[in-house]
């Protein structure tokens, strides 16, 4: 939440806005912001949280060896595509923050099914979690595909575009809620 509450702060530029000093600056629009704390922050939450839940070794292995690489590449596509990385989503990043994400799921959903798990499948919470997180991925990283197309003019792909985000992160709440109510503790 106080990610996008920060995040925010491009609407504060245009239009006289009290940040209008960073108007035909690198900081004028806020890609960079989610670009860092939502594609890789994320990603790297999601990854480290399902190391936590996963018990397969060779599952979080792969998994932190993927989450490097990831990192690795990030880095290196920030540092080659630099301009780009203030003035438009990163198309690779967003699709390889879907593939550790889609890894991730699987792991789970894998583990899940090879054990006495799959009885309360729906008793715990990374369940939900789970579903959630594959889901609102599943959407938001298409979008990125279309982000040439985001111009502040164009209302009707703007409110499009708002209105599936919308969809999507309430979805994604909702079922963090349900699984927050519905879920059973483990105890160790």
């Amino acid at each position: 939440m106080i990610i996008v509450f920060l995040g925010k702060y491009a609407s504060y530029v245009r239009d006289d806005g009290f940040l209008n000093f960073l108007e035909g600056t690198l900081l004028e629009k806020n890609y960079w912001w989610f670009t860092i704390f939502w594609s890789i922050g994320g990603t790297v939450f999601f990854a480290w949280y399902f190391q936590k839940i996963l018990n397969s070794k060779i599952s979080k292995r792969i998994l932190k060896i993927s989450l490097v690489m990831f990192l690795i590449i990030s880095v290196l596509e920030i540092v080659f595509t630099f301009p780009k990385f203030f003035n438009t989503s990163l198309p690779f990043n967003k699709i390889a923050s879907l593939m550790i994400i889609l890894k991730c799921v699987f792991f789970y959903f894998l583990e899940v099914l090879q054990s006495d798990r799959i009885l309360n499948f729906y008793k715990a919470l990374g369940f939900y979690i789970s579903c959630a997180i594959l889901i609102l991925w599943l959407i938001q990283t298409p979008l990125v595909f279309f982000e040439h197309y985001f111009n502040l003019e164009d209302a009707d792909y703007v409110n499009l575009r708002n209105r599936i985000n919308l969809i999507a992160i309430s979805f994604m709440y909702i079922t963090y809620t349900v699984g927050l109510i519905v879920s059973h503790p483990d105890y160790d």
